[in-house]
């Protein structure tokens, strides 16, 4: 490898993990999955129980718990922030960079081990899922964990190596992790594509190493205990997970996330645009002599055709066949050195992609109400001189896919330096502070109405009783006495606002008729987006810059109980100071139940 290409290839490689890690101040969590991802390991610290997830005080049993117990230990580290929060995902990220150079280069080198690299942190969606704080990157750390591991004990089978015993055993906790974080796609999976691989490469017999060897023990010794203890301490638990969170999920519509056969083709397209052209010409050609390809493609077909024909279709379902698309990118552009072709539709697709964006009215509105086109400007220009570059440079490959990555690592650090500004990192964080900064001045407690937003508690640190509303929230997991203090009956509920108990309510917009005419009349506190903070006591009003609040005219209730906006906020400046907190002296209120073990062990 050319040194001044390497040295390039680098940077950008670095760039690119800087771009995953920045975050600004004001880098909220993006509802609903960021804040449940980091509310859950919050209770747990609360309650001091990390057998039985909790969301809003109410078991959880949807995902494992491994992502939970990572970010409990990163609060107890950092604090509860939403970078702690998001910490074990960036790990995890960088983590399965470093196993996907580590494998390549077992198998093909050190030059195609950074171009696989390069190729998986340039992908836009391998970017986003490394950042965010959700179950996909460390079960794709894991997962790819157990497939390299799973390679390596095989072949070391195969040569009769001592270490055959130690690479199983690292099998099977690799395979441990995946299956805590997200259930048995992390071992039926990885376990289908080494079987199919073997069978394709002729050398079956030598999976007794891993059927028969340390991996299985090691893996129940591992993921075991969390399963038993779960079913000990709610009986139930393990058919609900089993049956109903993987077969029922997977076999039927019940998780409500429907997608054609072709999501994940729009998928792939969208979020491996940079490397797309080298993937398919990775692809082949695939002889069965070539066993790490054939490794490879095994791997990203078995993901992609399970998931296209699961029931259940999200965008980040996809990510572990990242990897494998990286891994076979890398192979085409170290098997086939410069190729004018390929360099042509890479740079041309990432070029055109400023325009396309800007050319989305939805684009150009929230960039403009954020004040952000400056940023996203000098992010475009980064993307489109990058992509220039590649093309001058594309008869050295090295010096070309290093240019496009540093081109795509500046849009990402503009992406980062604008979440910010966005009203998903903004507007919940914003109507929480709101209510705990009214609540806090007044005693009042804060419940949601008709709906859950999953940052209330988590900006409240407190559980948010539910009125009429139960959501994904299973709350048979409670005893009935628990159930009434955190489910409400709208019946309950108007009782408790007529009665005289001061009351901060989050609520949709379109519900806002049901407030209206009601005594005591509801005063705006905030509204941000679809969502509404009312009260129903007075010496509240809707806050404006300078931590400044106004009571609320007749006019503007009425307005605002009829679902219309506010004759006034249009003149109100778009951008408002955090609300300031009284908190001395502040107790909590019972409608807001802090959590203490005896109070919500369920």
């Amino acid at each position: 490898m050319r040194e001044p290409g390497r040295h390039l290839l680098l940077a950008s490689l670095v760039l690119l993990v800087a771009a995953v890690w920045l975050d600004p101040p004001g880098s909220w969590l993006a509802e609903p999955d960021e804040p449940r991802y980091a509310e859950i390991p919050r209770e747990m610290l609360a309650t001091g129980d990390f057998v039985v997830p909790r969301l809003n005080g109410v078991p959880y049993f949807e995902k494992p718990p491994l992502l939970y117990w990572a970010n409990a230990g990163a609060f107890t580290a950092f604090g509860e922030t939403p970078f702690s929060s998001r910490l074990p995902t960036r790990l995890a990220g960088l983590g399965t960079t470093l196993l996907l150079l580590w494998g390549v280069r077992r198998m093909w080198g050190a030059r195609p081990g950074l171009f696989a690299a390069v190729f998986f942190l340039m992908s836009p969606l391998a970017f986003t899922f490394s950042r965010l704080n959700l179950t996909d990157g460390i079960l794709t750390f894991f997962f790819t964990g157990t497939l390299l591991a799973g390679y390596e004990t095989l072949r070391a089978r195969e040569d009769r190596r001592r270490a055959a015993l130690a690479l199983s055993a690292l099998t099977g906790a690799f395979a441990a992790g995946a299956f805590l974080s997200k259930g048995l796609v992390g071992i039926v999976l990885p376990g289908g594509i080494l079987l199919f691989w073997c069978l394709a490469t002729r050398r079956a017999r030598d999976l007794a190493v891993l059927l028969f060897g340390p991996a299985l023990p090691v893996f129940f010794l591992v993921a075991a205990p969390w399963l038993w203890l779960a079913e000990q301490r709610n009986p139930g638990f393990l058919q609900f997970f089993f049956v109903h969170e993987h077969f029922q999920r997977f076999a039927t519509p019940v998780s409500n996330r429907p997608g054609p056969i072709y999501y994940f083709v729009l998928v792939l397209v969208a979020g491996f645009l940079p490397g797309l052209a080298f993937f398919f010409r990775g692809l082949v050609p695939i002889r069965r002599d070539q066993r790490e390809a054939l490794f490879f493609v095994i791997w990203f077909a078995v993901v992609f055709l399970f998931f296209s024909l699961s029931h259940s279709k999200l965008s980040p379902y996809l990510f572990p066949a990242f990897p494998p698309a990286a891994a076979l990118a890398a192979r085409a552009l170290g098997r086939e050195g410069p190729s004018g072709r390929g360099w042509a539709i890479a740079a041309g697709s990432c070029a055109l992609l400023p325009a396309a964006a800007a050319a989305i009215p939805g684009v150009r509105a929230a960039t403009g109400a954020a004040g952000a086109w400056p940023i996203a400007a000098a992010g475009a220009a980064s993307l489109l001189i990058g992509s220039a570059a590649c093309w001058v440079a594309r008869r050295r490959a090295e010096t070309a896919l290093g240019a496009l990555a540093l081109g795509w690592a500046g849009l990402y650090l503009a992406l980062a330096l604008i979440w910010p500004r966005m009203p998903l990192a903004r507007d919940t964080h914003d109507l929480a502070v709101a209510a705990k900064s009214a609540a806090a001045d007044s005693g009042a407690g804060v419940v949601s109405y008709r709906t859950y937003v999953q940052g209330f508690p988590w900006t409240l640190k407190s559980i948010v009783p539910l009125v009429d509303h139960t959501g994904e929230l299973e709350s048979w997991w409670l005893p009935e006495a628990r159930r009434r203090e955190i489910f409400w009956s709208r019946e309950d509920f108007w009782t408790r606002w007529r009665s005289g108990q001061k009351l901060v309510v989050v609520m949709r917009t379109r519900d806002a008729g049901d407030f209206s005419g009601v005594i005591p009349a509801a005063k705006l506190i905030e509204e941000r987006g679809k969502f509404r903070v009312v009260a129903n006591f007075v010496g509240v009003g809707k806050r404006e810059t300078g931590n400044r609040s106004r009571a609320t005219n007749g006019s503007e209730t009425a307005a605002v109980l009829r679902g219309q906006p506010d004759p006034e906020s249009k003149r109100r400046s778009a951008s408002r100071m955090e609300p300031q907190r009284r908190t001395q002296n502040a107790q909590p209120s019972p409608l807001t139940p802090v959590y203490s073990p005896e109070s919500s062990s369920p």
